[in-house]
């Protein structure tokens, strides 16, 4: 489910450049957060209702939830760190391409949740997430792919991560049907 998500929230990179030429940049990626609240609301709906009772709820125990809790300050001080970041290039000239940080957040990020909830695929997620703005780069400036080609690359690579995260489900799914679980009971 967490994979569905990261590849909802890469898609607003992909779609929101579009936006922003007749909305700006905030309300481009405002308009998107409705967009992003359905997906949550869905999945979470499709959690209670199918996965739920072919596994059940998990329940954390000490070392798990002191595990999450330094997630969630990973994820404050990142937040955190993207927003001083915006602040800083708004006003100040740092001489740098707007999208340069953005490798160094995605790669740092993705490891630091991979450490903490300890699932390597988040080390491949952080890799891929921080070639993306390079590839989007060398596609604006050689083919003449608009937004320096953002629409496409993050458009492939939460692809990629949606599609991988609808397979870990239907494999949970193929893996535990709700006939063998109620033969159990």
């Amino acid at each position: 489910m967490i994979d569905i998500h990261i590849a909802v929230v890469l898609l607003i990179f992909s779609i929101t450049p579009l936006l922003s030429t007749k909305l700006g940049d905030f309300w481009s990626s405002a308009l998107f957060l409705p967009f992003w609240l359905l997906v949550f609301w869905g999945l979470r709906s499709f959690q209670k209702s199918y996965l739920y009772p072919r596994i059940g709820q998990i329940k954390y125990g000490a070392y798990r939830k002191r595990r999450l809790k330094n997630l969630h300050l990973v994820i404050l001080v990142f937040n955190l760190a993207a927003l001083g970041l915006g602040f800083a290039s708004f006003f100040y000239d740092l001489f740098l391409p707007g999208w340069l940080p953005l490798p160094i957040l995605f790669l740092v990020g993705f490891s630091l949740v991979g450490f903490l909830v300890e699932s390597p695929r988040f080390y491949l997620y952080g890799g891929l997430s921080a070639v993306t703005p390079f590839i989007g780069e060398y596609l604006f400036q050689n083919h003449g792919f608009s937004h320096h080609g953002f629409p496409v690359v993050f458009g492939v690579l939460s692809g990629i991560i949606l599609l991988w995260g609808v397979i870990l489900i239907l494999r949970i799914m193929h893996r535990y049907p709700l006939d063998e679980m109620e033969g159990r009971e």
